[in-house]
């Protein structure tokens, strides 16, 4: 719970304030950052540039239903404030009464803010003539990009996916390993993702959020950083997206796309030296059909958007022998319809209530040698918002949001152990080599109060908390009960020393139970317009995070994480065309589901390495000598004391940013800004036994050397720390007398070194806004990712353990881990655009160019000296000498581009419009993932597809499309 401490705090700040605002209460232009709805804002001046004072203004929207009124203050400006998204007519009545009629667009996440200039040669002759120009946001700091889904999409080719929208964003590449982008440096795992109010993010390892289809999206707001108080939960970036939505004219229309195999061009081999195999993805016959339709149910007050989405979605990975001859492939349908619906209820402008639903139930079969296994993924999603505007200067927001999301992973063979051969292909058994049963759900709770005022300049005073109740039911083991792993002949087994031609590896894992989380938040934030040319936006969050083990209790619970939000906007030339910025934030991350799983759960793992003299039809093996045993978990759910330092602090991240702006009057607009990001402190398990601190407790007679050598810290050795800090923990049963009590192991005995990530990114943009005939966007951001952990996840060896990575496991593996980690890309260029050939015609193009990651060689710890283990493949040596992160070889620059063409028709009844998307058009097969395992089996055992590519980009391939709306 928020400590009653901190609310006070910020009641003791807001108070005045709001006293005050009783009294002063104005319209401002504040910052308006919001979830689900935007803000209007904008001056009314003379052509003399004086400001229109008193002028009327009176926006109609075009397909939201919302109507309101305002006027302009001394200054001519004026603002609307928690309005739906969508395109309005703006009328303005200056106090001559002249009046004129504006179309503009408002958008997510700030202040849609334009000038209306004003024709005559004295104010009271004003005439309101011309475009409406847009002006800068100038009161945000946040970087990133408001995307208009459906514009975009028909201007330009995007993949159907909100990870390829928001692949044009500067700062952002997409992760090639785990598919969400990391944003600013940042692992895929550090993304929170909004709908319509509500936190969606998979809470189990943070990757991704609820699958949504693309046509039932209407905004995107893609935040890289700089944001403000209301966001949390993350140290990546910020998806905030809304859905459609219906108004007083009814509408509808379908789409289908489809994507044939004979015009796909074949991808490269990947090839297998060990088991003299080659495999590649192809791409079949695949289709995609989207349904809709919206309107009034009673004008003016309720409407409806209701959305169906049949899928018909294959992958194919095939595998031949090098002799060309067909070996074996792998194939994933998902057939599951999708279906989703939002309902407002306008009870007048100034209350309005909206209801979503949706249900992304998925059911994808992968079938391999004959064998299927169904991954059961997606849920029902529903979410109830209230927005009431109750004075001008006073606005609430409620918002209840339920969830579920399926984690079951089942097959017909579970009952038939795993198999892997020499070449690391599984051969029997589920497919996904583990079964696993399991569900999520989640409550989210949220109140936000929007406050207007003057005091000592004019202020938009926003407060809010939020709640999540989260619970994961979850029950892993491995298909069968068991799997064996065999190895090439001349493997060091086990690394035990013996050099055998007959290695196999028997483990067996089962781990359950159901796990509860609570996150809780609070937030406020002050945009705060000194004068015309200086803003400050000061935030201030607290947010407290509470998980708990399979008894319920907690086993980490860490209250009022207090998050600073500081960013200043100066306008150099007085005229809102230019602005300077400069921001300062911290982030915080909660705790991912997956460590209550792995952690406080009752986990029973072990580990085998046997010689065999014979393999059955089943592929079982006649097991002979057992050369090396470990046991990983032992099946106890242990104390909370004893499997966390009790002086742990979350993930959280530092964050610096500077940058400016210029829109120039002939419709561009340029940028450059510079970030700093400092990863200051991580989660990560740690096996202490493989460190001195039982026998340095020893040596300071706090325990006894038969308690040292019996003993095992959180009865498995592993323990959720901060690496670099000290160890403190209640030792368990395992140290006989000792037990219960609490010690305190200094960082410099434990031997781990901090965890350390640091991001600093140059980023240059430009974009030329669409003006009905062109439209030309681009960045170039130059960066350098660089440390010893990428964050919650490990592309290394494709690790999604979010949070319990192998990273920290054992001060041996962290010997050379320092280096350009793997979302490391120095240079990433993005160009696009668009252009109206005709009234009917029109194309567009996506191009981008990625520099290579970087590789190390990744081995067995070699040495017998207790620091780490030598059987895991995990550390930076190979051939017993240490091969740093990224400093052995280089991967491939991925290039590609991809165009378009769209002919729109309009009918009697609608438009029809064709379209033609060509992706990769010139075929470029850049390697986007190499192997970067040295060794295999054991110490000195090389890898023969060491430095060898393991996928490729996607080769060329057509998208059709046929689209009618009316």
């Amino acid at each position: 719970m928020v400590s009653t401490t901190l609310c006070g705090a910020l009641l003791s700040l807001a108070v005045p304030a709001l006293v005050t605002a009783v009294a002063t209460a104005v319209p401002t232009t504040a910052l308006a950052q919001d979830l689900t709805s935007g803000t209007l804002g904008g001056t009314v001046k003379s052509e003399e540039g004086k400001p229109a004072a008193g002028a009327k203004v009176t926006i109609t929207g075009e397909s939201t239903g919302y109507n309101g009124t305002t006027t302009t203050d001394a200054d001519g400006k004026f603002q609307i404030s928690q309005i739906p998204l969508g395109r309005y007519t703006v009328d303005i009545t200056t106090a001559s009464g002249a009046k004129a009629s504006e179309t503009v667009l408002v958008t997510l996440g700030a202040v849609s803010s334009y000038e209306f200039t004003a024709g005559g040669s004295s104010i009271e002759t004003v005439v309101v003539r011309g475009k409406a120009r847009r002006n800068l946001d100038f009161d945000r700091t946040t970087r990133g990009s408001v995307l208009d889904v459906q514009t975009l999409s028909e201007r330009l080719p995007v993949g159907r996916s909100i990870e390829s929208l928001a692949d044009l964003v500067p700062g952002i590449s997409i992760n090639d390993v785990f598919g969400p982008p990391s944003i600013a440096g940042s692992s895929s795992a550090e993304n929170i993702y909004y709908v319509n109010g509500m936190n969606v993010t998979n809470f189990r390892n943070f990757l991704g959020g609820t699958t949504i289809p693309f046509d039932f999206y209407d905004q995107i707001e893609v935040k890289t950083g700089g944001y403000s108080a209301e966001y949390g939960r993350s140290t990546g970036g910020a998806f905030v997206a809304t859905t459609r939505s219906g108004s007083n004219t009814f509408k509808g229309g379908a789409s289908f796309y489809y994507h044939p195999e004979a015009l796909a061009a074949d991808g490269e081999f990947t090839y297998d030296k060990v088991d003299s195999t080659k495999r590649r993805t192809e791409y079949p016959n695949e289709s995609e059909a989207n349904f809709w339709l919206s309107g009034p149910l009673l004008k003016d007050h309720i409407y409806f958007f209701a959305f169906y989405n049949p899928r018909d979605l294959h992958d194919r990975s095939v595998t031949y022998n090098n002799n060309g001859t067909y070996a074996f492939e792998q194939t994933v349908a998902r057939e599951d319809p999708f279906w989703g619906g939002k309902l407002d209820f306008v009870l007048n402008p100034q209350h309005r209530l909206e209801y979503t639903y949706f249900t992304d139930n998925q059911s994808s079969l992968t079938t391999l040698q004959g064998e299927d296994s169904n991954n059961a993924t997606g849920g029902l999603t529903r979410i109830v918002k209230y927005t009431g505007k109750l004075t001008d200067w006073f606005t609430i927001s409620a918002m209840y949001g339920r969830s579920s999301y399926n984690q079951t992973v089942s097959s017909s063979v579970d009952n038939i152990g795993s198999v892997v051969d020499e070449g690391g292909n599984i051969i029997r058994g589920n497919p996904a080599l583990t079964i696993e049963q399991g569900k999520d759900l989640r409550e989210n709770y949220r109140v936000d109060a929007d406050f207007y005022f003057n005091l000592a300049g004019k202020h938009h005073l926003k407060l809010g908390v939020d709640k999540e109740q989260l619970n994961a039911d979850a029950i892993t083991s491995y298909s069968g009960g068991i799997y064996y792993r065999y190895y090439a002949a001349g493997t060091n087994c086990g690394s035990s020393g013996n050099v055998i031609n007959n290695c196999v590896r028997v483990r067996e894992l089962f781990s359950g139970g159901s796990f509860d989380i609570e996150n809780e938040a609070m937030y406020i934030q002050d945009s705060w317009e000194l004068n015309d040319r200086v803003a400050l936006n000061l935030g201030l969050r607290s947010d407290s995070f509470t998980n708990k083990n399979a008894d319920g209790v907690p086993f980490l619970k860490k209250e009022n994480l207090i998050s600073p939000r500081i960013g200043i906007t100066f306008d150099p030339e007085g005229d809102k065309s230019s602005k300077l910025t400069a921001f300062y934030g911290r982030y915080y991350l909660p705790i991912a589901g997956n460590t209550n799983i792995r952690l406080a759960g009752g986990e029973t793992f072990t580990e085998k390495f046997y010689s065999y003299s014979a393999r059955n039809a089943n592929y079982v093996p006649t097991l002979g000598t057992l050369y090396r045993t470990n046991i990983l978990s032992d099946g106890l759910i242990p104390n909370a004391n004893s499997v966390v330092s009790q002086n742990i602090e979350p993930q959280y991240q530092d964050e610096y940013i500077v940058g400016y702006e210029k829109r120039l009057d002939s419709g561009w607009k340029f940028g450059v800004d510079f970030t700093y990001r400092n990863l200051s402190a991580v989660m990560e398990d740690a096996d202490i036994d493989y460190t001195p601190a039982a026998a340095w407790l020893a040596s300071k007679g706090i325990i006894t050397s038969a308690q040292a050598a019996s003993g095992s810290f959180g009865g498995s050795g592993y323990v959720l720390i901060n690496p670099g800090k000290d160890l403190v923990v209640t030792l368990g049963d395992s140290f006989g007398a000792s037990a219960g009590k609490t010690v305190t192991v200094p960082a410099d005995v434990l031997g781990f070194p901090a965890a350390k990530r640091s991001y600093q990114a140059l980023t240059f943009t430009g974009e030329r806004m669409w003006d009905g005939t062109w439209y030309l966007g681009g960045s170039l951001t130059l960066s350098r990712s660089y440390g010893n952990i990428e964050g919650g996840v490990k592309s290394d060896n494709g690790q999604d353990d979010t949070g319990l990575t192998q990273d920290f496991d054992e001060p041996g593996w962290t010997d050379g881990s320092t280096g350009l980690l793997p979302n490391h890309h120095g240079y990433n260029l993005k160009m696009y655009g668009s252009y109206q050939f005709s009234e009917n015609l029109r194309g567009g193009f996506n191009a981008s160019v990625l520099s290579p990651r970087k590789y190390g060689c990744i081995g067995y710890y070699p040495f017998n000296d207790g620091r780490a283990s030598t059987t895991t493949l995990t550390a930076w040596y190979c051939g017993g000498k240490l091969t740093p992160r990224g400093e052995s070889f280089s991967g491939d620059w991925i290039k590609k581009l991809d165009v378009n063409l769209t002919w729109s028709q309009p009918i009697p009844i609608g438009t029809i419009k064709v379209s033609a998307d060509v992706f990769n058009l010139f075929n470029a097969q850049g390697a986007d993932q190499f192997d970067e395992n040295g060794e295999l089996g054991g110490v000195g055992t090389k890898n023969p597809n060491y430095g060898s590519p393991s996928s490729y980009q996607n080769p060329r391939y057509v998208r059709l499309g046929l689209k009618y709306e009316f």
